[in-house]
């Protein structure tokens, strides 16, 4: 079922041909992969300047604001080109984002969202990283979405014209899912690592192949859904620019919220997205604030209600996928360690959380047998 002509299924074909690709990606990169460490001090505001493109002289100041296996972020001042001060968010990408994305995709969609005001403005984007004027506001959370009817309602506006933008031409098949071709890189840097025998009992390479092909199998012959996709749709990467609670009519009132964390952003299931935006603790779980939801993502895609029932099958299936990208990419966190590029006294926590994960993925994969005839 197509959504406003421009969503497409995945061919069945698909799957055999993305892990032929990244299983010659990884002997590419095995090879070429520096063993960059998150960047520190003095080295990381090197890599900021380069970023942006700033000779070593240029007044800045860098405060980091996350580190993690995934980016080292930074909040950057620097002087404008009036003589005024300039606050920016720069991204320095760390080995594991770079062995999910494609060179000749970065930046791409944050500059369809910069331009359409849909996201934060592109500054500069490089190999290094990406840097985005600063916005004034807060994260989502959980919470918000499930207690909050006007965050809700306009986060549902913002996704659905999200997803009815065209896929970039920068992407080779608007019709394949990225998931399946991160999984499968996962899987092979894992494989290649001396340090793969490190992974817990009961969620070995074996285990976590077999269940990324099982899905594959499975999820592709449902024939989703696939569209211009956020690929890390958590709540925590939508922005809300002022918080004034909306008491009246939440379909007249529209609150400013922004796309946030693009680096996986390209062609990809849409129930991906909607799942990892509504993933929360069952017992917490709000169906009327998700029916709010898909009412108003139908109605901003121009598309009869009826097709509500269909997202949300998408949507529970994808649940599991969400669960099980999540412990893969868990365990290759914790097979390279900080040869990754991250540090190795977190590995309990790592590990703490790929048995989570792991735990969420058997728990939840039961839903797509109850949705397969459906």
């Amino acid at each position: 079922m197509e959504l406003g002509g421009k969503l497409h299924a995945i061919h069945l074909s698909a799957y055999r041909a993305i892990k032929s690709s990244a299983v010659r990606w990884t002997r590419r990169v095995g090879a070429r992969r520096s063993s960059r460490a998150l960047a520190k001090g003095s080295e990381s505001n090197a890599d900021v300047r380069k970023v942006l493109g700033l000779e070593e002289d240029a007044k800045l100041t860098a405060v980091e604001l996350s580190a993690g296996f995934c980016n080292q972020v930074m909040l950057v001042k620097r002087i404008a080109y009036d003589g005024g001060e300039e606050a920016l968010v720069v991204k320095l990408y760390s080995n594991l984002a770079l062995l999910r994305t494609e060179q000749r995709q970065r930046g791409v969609v944050d500059k369809k969202l910069s331009d359409l005001n849909m996201g934060s403005q592109l500054i500069a984007s490089t190999d290094e990283g990406i840097a985005h004027r600063y916005l004034e506001g807060r994260i989502l959370t959980e919470e918000d979405m499930h207690t909050r009817a006007d965050i809700c309602a306009a986060t549902a506006r913002l996704v659905a014209k999200f997803h009815l933008l065209e896929v970039p031409p920068q992407f080779d098949d608007a019709t394949s899912p990225l998931l399946w071709k991160w999984l499968n890189r996962m899987l092979d840097e894992m494989r290649v690592s001396s340090n793969v025998g490190s992974l817990p009992a009961g969620i070995e390479l074996p285990v976590l192949r077999r269940e990324v092909e099982i899905m594959a199998n499975t999820v592709g012959k449902m024939g989703f859904s696939v569209v211009l996709s956020h690929g890390d749709l958590k709540p925590s990467n939508v922005m809300l620019l002022g918080d004034d609670p909306v008491d009246d009519d939440v379909r007249l009132i529209d609150l400013d919220v922004r796309l946030i964390d693009l680096e996986l952003a390209g062609p990809n299931y849409r129930g991906f997205d909607l799942a990892k935006l509504f993933r929360i603790d069952p017992s917490r779980f709000s169906e009327e604030r998700f029916s709010e939801f898909l009412s108003v993502y139908c109605e901003t895609a121009k598309v009869d209600e009826s097709l509500a029932k269909e997202i949300e099958k998408e949507t529970k299936v994808c649940l599991p996928l969400v669960h099980l990208e999540a412990t893969v990419f868990f365990a290759l966190v914790v097979a390279m360690g900080q040869d990754f590029g991250g540090p190795s006294s977190d590995k309990a926590r790592w590990e703490a959380l790929l048995r989570d994960r792991w735990a969420k993925y058997m728990a939840s994969k039961a839903t797509i047998d109850v949705f397969r005839d459906v």
